[in-house]
């Protein structure tokens, strides 16, 4: 799809911008990676072919387990957050797994993205856990939504 790339580097500059760090190529091609694998969810803010922001869900399943979606990545452009993209993003992608026959989904997200916890925990996403993120060693915190059938 010719919006991967663009996602990717989207997905680059905003955490170079969170996390005061240089841009990162790896973490482009991590980005790239993700979004080009089968079966994923993907939902797009765009206007005049400008990408805005941008969510990937990808499917979960245990073996014999209950339905579970993962929301793997999720950002908006740095210059226009606090708009409430992030969080019809977010209500996008829910639609979109509850269409698709998800029961759950869940996420892991850095322990000090406060901005990005208030967001999940007001759409209703409940905290399950701690953790670190294989990738990087940083703390994170997972979280669990229900989906309605």
């Amino acid at each position: 799809m010719a919006d991967h790339p663009r996602c990717a580097e989207l997905w680059m500059e905003a955490l170079a911008l969170r996390d005061g760090t240089a841009r990162d190529p790896q973490v482009r091609q991590r980005a790239l990676a993700k979004l080009t694998m089968p079966g994923g969810i993907l939902a797009i803010a765009e206007s005049d072919s400008m990408i805005h922001g941008f969510a990937l869900a990808t499917d979960r399943t245990p073996p014999k387990g209950v339905a579970t979606a993962r929301l793997t990545l999720l950002a908006v452009d740095p210059t226009i957050q606090a708009r409430g993209v992030g969080r019809a993003l977010l209500a996008d992608t829910t639609c979109s797994l509850e269409m698709a026959g998800f029961v759950e989904a869940t996420l892991s997200v850095l322990e000090q993205n406060g901005a990005a916890r208030k967001i999940y925990e007001d759409a209703g996403w409940r905290l399950t856990g701690e953790g670190v993120f294989e990738d990087s060693g940083r703390p994170c915190v997972h979280y669990l939504l229900r989906l309605r059938h």
